[in-house]
This record gives C-alpha cells, sequence and structure tokens, in this order.
C-alpha cells in the first residue's frame, strides 16, 4: 500500500476519513481506521517534502 502514487494514498486517506465518520460508534473500528489513516498520512507527508525539496533544487538552478 505504501508504494502507491500520492494521488491513490490521497483517495485512499479521503476513503477512510469517510468510514471514519461512518463508523464513528464503533471504537475498535475507528482504532483500525485511524491507525491505516495515520500510515497514509505519514507516507503522504514524505512525499510532499521529497517533493518541496526537488522544487526547491530546480528553483536553485
Amino acid at each position: 500500500m505504501m508504494d502507491n502514487s500520492f494521488e491513490e494514498n490521497y483517495k485512499k486517506m479521503e476513503s477512510l476519513l469517510e468510514d471514519l465518520e461512518k463508523n464513528k460508534d464503533n471504537l475498535d473500528k475507528s482504532l483500525e481506521i485511524y491507525k491505516e489513516a495515520k500510515e497514509i498520512y505519514n507516507t503522504l507527508n514524505e512525499k510532499i517534502n521529497d517533493y518541496k525539496a526537488k522544487v526547491e533544487v530546480i528553483n536553485n538552478d
């Protein structure tokens, strides 16, 4: 899952947030969803930082 493109991970995050909203009365399921969403968030954040670094390199050329 972590090898997905930024866009695929972003769509998955949106889906997980919808699932979280639907399961707000089920704490166990909510925690599972939250854990998966947190992993995807970390992956997205790393990719954004990589993109920022690449843009800085391009801008400095």
